[in-house]
Formats: C-alpha cells, structure tokens, sequence
C-alpha cells in the first residue's frame, strides 16, 4: 500500500474528549486548534510534537472528507445520549476511517489476539510491512499507534518488554452506538457487502463486544440485509439516506492530508 502514514504521534484519549466537546459547540478550525494548543500547553510536549498532535487530532474528527462527514455528524448526534465512557467507541470508528494505517494496525492486533492471546510489537511491524513497505516511519507509527491504544485502555503492556496483552472488552447498552460503530467498521474496511457474523467479528472491532442482531441490522435503516444461499446473511451499508453533505469547511488536500 502507498500513501501517506500520517499518524506519527502517540496521542490520548483525553485530548480527544476535548476535542469532542468543543466540536459540539465550536466549527471553527482556527479557533479549534487555538483550543488544542491551550491544552496541550501543559504536557511537557515540545513545539512539533505540539503541531503534529493537533493534526492528527482534527483529521480523525475535523478535517473529514465529504464522504464520511454525514456519519461524523451521526457522531456528534450521540454524543449528548451515551455516557463518558463509551466515547472510545466513536474515538475508534473515526480513526479507522481517518487513517487507513491505524485501521491495518488494528485489524493485525485483532488477529493475533485471535490467535494468540498477545503479540510482540516486532510481530505487528512484520505484519504491516507487507502491506505498507519497509519504511522508518511506519515503524514509528506502529509504536504509537500501540502506545495511543495503551492510553487508551484497550491494550495492556505484558510483563516482557514489547509485549501485549488485551483489556477486557468494552460493552454499551447503546444499541445506536454499536450499529453507527459498525457502519463507520463496514466503511473503513472498503467492503461493499460482508456476512453478517463477518461484520460483527471484524478484527478491527477487537477492542469491543459487540451484541446487536440482524434485526437490529435491518431497523436502523443504515443497512441492507439479503439472505444468500442457505444460511448466509450479507450486509451492505445503505446508499443515499442522508442528505448531501456540505462541502468540507477547508479542503482536505491543502494540509497534505490525502493519503
């Protein structure tokens, strides 16, 4: 795979609950990274590491292409009915979709927790190089994108050195926000139509227990669901039940974002 890596920051879910917060009441990007500056003032973190913090931030939640804004605004729209703690669903659905990187990373972590219990951070670079090449800064990716999901608290350090282990997995009585958490999934992984139990175990997802049904499915409007064959289930996310969004308040190729 090529593009741009971009995510090159270990960042915490603290700056992205206030990142969320003031996106409910603030839709303007020099006032949103004035805020961030402010914020991440007092964490000993130097001017760079500052400016790259803030962009990794207002890509995953501000900096949104046209195709994926209507389900960042479905974001916002649960924001106010979910409690604190089940911000991270959204946190993580919009990553996946931000940063192609963070949703393969994610998705190799899935699979070897699958399979093995753990995995070593020398397995996960191994893994992503096939698909994104050898090159130092996925290596650094890597790392923090680990570390952001060990702030996080979804990933555990083990007792060796470069070892991890899973949290126990977060659950929501939210049914709207394990189905919108699923459409942001069907979306990042660019697949048209997936079975159903595909989609509710995508590896992406490892962080989450995920209990909604195919009727859940069907109801929320958001998808369509065919029976194929026997006892297969496809699922497709439904096309064209929101209105057009607006174009992006400042356009996503201008801050070398489009990779």
């Amino acid at each position: 795979m090529s593009g741009i890596i971009g995510f090159d920051r270990k960042i915490d879910k603290e700056w992205l609950d206030a990142l969320l917060d003031r996106l409910a009441v603030d839709s303007d990007a020099a006032s949103l990274r004035a805020f961030l500056r402010k914020s991440l003032r007092f964490r000993n973190l130097g001017k760079t590491a500052c400016r790259k913090s803030i962009t990794v931030l207002m890509r995953i939640w501000f900096f949104v292409p046209p195709e994926h804004q209507a389900i960042r605004e479905d974001a916002l729209g649960l924001l106010p009915v979910i409690p604190s703690q089940d911000r991270i669903w959204l946190h993580w659905g919009m990553t996946l979709l931000a940063y192609p990187v963070f949703r393969d990373t994610a998705a190799a972590i899935g699979r070897f927790l699958a399979l093995h219990g753990d995995l070593t951070l020398l397995q996960l670079q191994r893994r992503l190089i096939q698909s994104w090449g050898d090159r130092s800064t996925l290596k650094r990716a890597s790392q923090r994108i680990v570390r952001s999901m060990v702030q996080w608290g979804v990933l555990s350090d083990a007792d060796v050195r470069g070892r991890f282990v899973p949290t126990v997995k977060r659950k929501t009585d939210r049914k709207a926000l394990q189905l919108w958490f699923l459409e942001a999934s069907q979306i990042a992984a660019s697949a048209s139509e997936l079975e159903s139990r595909q989609l509710i175990n995508l590896p992406t997802s490892f962080p989450f227990d995920i209990n909604v049904g195919l009727s859940d499915l069907r109801r929320s409007g958001h998808f369509i669901v065919h029976r194929q064959g026997l006892d297969m289930d496809m699922v497709s996310v439904r096309v064209g039940i929101r209105a057009s969004p607006e174009p992006p308040r400042e356009p996503f190729q201008t801050l070398g974002l489009s990779g």
